[in-house]
């Protein structure tokens, strides 16, 4: 645990040095102005007719008091003594409430860095890495998690601040009444050292609760993916059972962090009350406390008693919630261990030429089998290139290949003769268009949509674009047309028209290449024959590959390279592989009824 801790003072002073020291002259400010109404307190008493010994340890303080305020030419009066308490309690609210913001905001930037610099973790970490991670585990770590760890340091700054007062009280009892401060320091520490179990306990049950508020998170995600599903299956109630078991879960942790906290402010409440009375009984009886000093000592035992409660508990609180902030570090760790490596993009990569793989393998890491293996192929700049095969043959592994987001196990691929590496790979996918089956858009309009792909582009690029993608039509009939709200994952459009969006997004940003990976799937036929007309179009300008497994889609293809369990299984074009009669493009060619 201390090292988290070490680790966590580290990152919070990362927010800023000035803005943790203006937090912690605040509280120290505060901690001086309840000094000073506690050094008003005895002569103020004693001017009240309270009787105070002179030659008492109180006494000799009360003068100390009444010389300085001679000393600056202040009578000390009754009513000058409860006019500067009335200004130092009105000053300590100030200061009292300038802490507050400051922590406040000292907290929340902390919140917001940790958020910034795990989202940059997770963007930045290798591909494969993130397809083999649970995407709603970095969402609930940027959203839950951190807030938790940022009211860690809320709780630990009002600790630091809690022990602040303390120690100033303490420190004037120890100064008035130091046999009696000594002992009920004593029994503060045996009571302390009673209350330990009780700390490691908040701190294993907030462990818990952001293991399984993690769970519910992914489960909440998952289930609302699959609300459309669950009602047609009639699994409805089933759904909502098994989400209801998790949350009861979240909620008996959350219970369990209450319980474990309010068991040990009980304690230390009977603890405290029962110290107090032995110190107060000791004053008395044996160490000769006259009735002056015992009220002084009971004023000064009920004004530290609660803060050291409140010490205890903002303590066991940051203990609670400490374990969100290993969360938040461990995943950014492993995802900056896995971090993508950054080229620069010195120019741009032209694409003259062609793009070959060399005898490229690649196996994933979870994986028994290689995805592809011993893959030869070349893609003409300026070509239609189709690559089609079954489910799992390793199409999209080609493509992942092709885009840079992956390197090959062994072998190379190159452009224009020059090796695709890490260095390259970021400049390289400058000069890409990508559209997937799996389409992607925001909850946002349709040109902020096409915009995300190319904020510099034009109006009328905007709608050449769609054009192209068979998509300019329909767009025109939205209510707002490009200013139309697409609704969560563009869930006002049927698949067809988002995956027209993200073409004409790809289309876009004018690429040298342009990858649709089963992009065109849920088009209809004549709008498909739209699109695939466009790129025959584009043929010389946009080197094209298509990624599919239904063979209409890459009728006008220059080259067709057919994978199978990772391989190359033949290559040609169109009429050439439609006629070689023991091709398994021709098997297909017969299944999809092409032949006729």
């Amino acid at each position: 645990m201390f090292e988290l801790i070490r680790t966590y003072v580290k990152a919070l002073g990362g927010v800023g040095r000035w803005r943790l020291g203006w937090t912690l002259a605040l509280m120290v400010a505060a901690s001086l102005t309840e000094g000073l109404g506690l050094a008003l307190m005895i002569p103020t008493l004693q001017i009240a007719g309270v009787r105070i010994g002179a030659h008492s340890a109180a006494g000799r303080f009360a003068a100390i008091v009444r010389g300085g305020l001679d000393g600056i030419g202040l009578r000390p009066t009754l009513a000058l003594m409860l006019a500067l308490f009335v200004a130092i309690v009105c000053l300590r609210a100030l200061l009292a409430r300038a802490q507050t913001v400051a922590i406040t905001a000292l907290y929340e930037n902390f919140a917001q860095r940790l958020r910034r610099r795990l989202f940059e973790a997770v963007s930045g970490a290798d591909w494969v890495f993130i397809c083999k991670s649970r995407s709603s585990g970095f969402v609930h770590a940027l959203t839950n998690e951190v807030d938790r760890a940022a009211v860690a340091a809320h709780q630990g700054l009002y600790a630091l601040a809690g022990a602040a007062v303390a120690l100033l009280y303490i420190g004037a009892s120890l100064v008035l009444f130091p046999a009696a401060t000594a002992l009920m320091l004593a029994m503060c520490a045996v009571l302390g050292f009673l209350l330990r179990a009780r700390t490691r306990a908040v701190q294993r049950a907030g462990e818990d609760f952001s293991a399984i508020s993690s769970v519910v998170y992914a489960a909440a995600i998952e289930h609302f993916q699959s609300i459309k599903t669950a009602r047609m299956y009639g699994a409805r109630a089933r759904t909502c059972e098994m989400f209801a078991a998790l949350t009861r879960e979240m909620a008996a942790a959350s219970v369990r962090i209450n319980r474990e906290q309010s068991s040990a402010d009980a304690w230390f409440e009977a603890g405290s009350a029962l110290m107090m009375g032995a110190t107060l009984l000791a004053a008395i009886r044996w160490l000769g406390a006259s009735p002056a000093e015992v009220l002084i000592l009971l004023i000064l035992f009920v004004r530290v008693v609660p803060r050291v409660r409140m010490l205890q508990s903002t303590w066991r609180g940051f203990a609670g919630y400490l374990p969100s902030f290993g969360t938040v570090t461990r995943i950014e760790q492993q995802c900056r261990a896995a971090a993508e490596p950054s080229g620069a993009i010195i120019k741009p990569i032209e694409l003259r030429s062609a793009i070959r793989f060399e005898n490229v393998s690649f196996a994933y890491p979870s994986g028994r089998e290689p995805a592809v293996r011993g893959i030869d192929l070349t893609i003409a700049a300026g070509r239609i290139v189709a690559i089609v095969g079954p489910s799992g043959a390793g199409k999209s592994t080609i493509a992942d290949l092709l885009m840079g987001l992956m390197a090959p196990a062994s072998g190379r691929i190159t452009i224009d003769g020059v090796a695709l590496d890490a260095e390259r790979a970021l400049a390289w996918r400058e000069q890409i268009g990508y559209a997937a089956q799996d389409t992607f858009l925001f909850h946002d309009t349709v040109r902020a949509n096409l915009a995300w792909a190319r904020p510099a582009a034009s109006e009328a690029e905007l709608r050449g674009a769609l054009r192209m993608a068979a998509a300019e039509e329909f767009v025109a009939r939205l209510p707002q047309g490009l200013d139309t709200m697409l609704g969560d994952r563009g869930a006002t459009l049927s698949q067809g028209e988002r995956q027209r969006i993200a073409l004409a997004r790809a289309i876009l940003r004018r690429p040298r290449l342009l990858v649709l990976d089963e992009a065109t799937n849920s088009l209809d036929s004549e709008n498909e024959a739209r699109v695939l007309g466009a790129i025959a179009q584009m043929r010389g300008a946009v080197t094209t590959v298509l990624i599919a497994h239904r063979l209409s889609t890459i009728r006008w293809a220059d080259l067709i390279y057919v994978i199978e369990d990772g391989r190359i299984m033949e290559s040609g074009d169109w009429s050439t592989l439609a006629a070689r009669l023991d091709g398994r493009f021709r098997t297909w060619y017969i299944a999809q009824g092409l032949a006729a």
